[in-house]
């Protein structure tokens, strides 16, 4: 195990101990916040633990997943379940080894994006394939939540650039199937929020390097579009929950200058990470992840799961 991997798995060990020490009881692997579970329809059927490649038949032809499901496994524990989008030209497997999602005590999935000249991108981007990724990760979700025993309390979304971008797309066009969002790095091109509604209050996290050359913070043009900084894409998500002001306090340590930026009064959480000097990276990484500077002791992985267990809320599970 690198040093990565050990600060991130003492990271989320951490997070359930303060929950012990705040209740006086240890909390179910992967739970937090206040909601109870509901399990979904796959609660009950056997699955073996492991790290697994799957395909699965959509309208666009058969898709490819990697799922991790963790040790311990019971068929009647119903577990969180987190989807993680990697960036244009990489893959699922490659996601999962340089973010660590699989050491969380929840079930992760890893889609792969459909392939177009060569590479695997995600909707939301002027390079896209054009295939319904929507309707794939719908069919995903059914899927997964058919045969595996999930809280729907608790289905998450998170995803690095190209990915970043599409969770957007979800967030945007599928809301009701999850309960919260957390791009990194985001790629929010104008295709990332077309037709977008912003009606209903949604737990919306972003991390982003203030130093990223390729998706630059402030916004710019790329792939013949102008895309918005981070604070103009995350604004709209901060209206929709009625927040009234912000408050701005550092997180770094160890000389690493993070920023935590918080919408104040929001009936659904809004939070940006404004990482100092930040490349396009994945804060944290176990393995490489993209160029420039990447963080050690401030992880993308650590802070994304805390705001997922704080933050469950209702998911509509499975469409049949």
């Amino acid at each position: 195990m690198s040093s990565t991997t050990k600060r991130i798995t003492t990271a989320l060990l951490a997070t359930a101990a303060s929950l012990t020490l705040l209740t006086g009881t240890a909390a179910a692997p992967g739970m937090a916040g206040t909601a109870p579970a509901v399990p979904s329809a796959g609660c009950g059927t056997e699955q073996k633990p492991g790290n697994d490649e799957r395909t699965i038949s959509t309208a666009d032809g058969e898709r490819s997943y990697r799922i991790n499901i963790p040790r311990g496994y019971e068929t009647a524990t119903p577990l969180p379940l987190v989807l993680g989008f990697h960036g244009n030209g990489s893959d699922g497997a490659e996601f999962q080894n340089y973010t660590g999602l699989p050491t969380l005590p929840a079930i992760t999935v890893f889609p792969d994006g459909d392939l177009n000249d060569g590479k695997r991108s995600w909707q939301g981007a002027p390079y896209a394939s054009g295939a319904d990724d929507v309707a794939f990760v719908t069919d995903l979700l059914d899927s997964v939540e058919s045969e595996h025993c999930i809280d729907l309390n608790r289905v998450y979304a998170t995803g690095k650039s190209n990915g970043g971008g599409f969770v957007s797309v979800l967030a945007c066009h599928l809301r009701d199937r999850f309960s919260a969002f957390a791009p990194v790095a985001g790629a929010y091109y104008p295709q990332s929020t077309q037709g977008c509604d912003y009606s209903t209050p949604t737990p919306m996290l972003a991390i982003h390097g203030t130093g990223d050359a390729t998706m630059h913070y402030e916004g710019g043009h790329r792939q013949g579009e102008d895309y918005p900084g981070v604070h103009e894409w995350i604004q709209p998500w901060a209206e929709a929950s009625g927040c009234a002001t912000t408050t701005e306090r550092q997180v770094g340590r160890k000389g690493e200058d993070v920023v935590r930026t918080q919408w104040t009064q929001c009936d659904a959480q809004v939070e940006l990470y404004s990482v100092a000097d930040g490349g396009h990276v994945w804060p944290g990484e176990v393995v490489y992840s993209g160029g420039g500077y990447v963080t050690k002791d401030f992880s993308a992985t650590a802070t994304v799961w805390e705001f997922f267990r704080s933050h469950p809320g209702a998911t509509q599970g499975p469409t049949s």
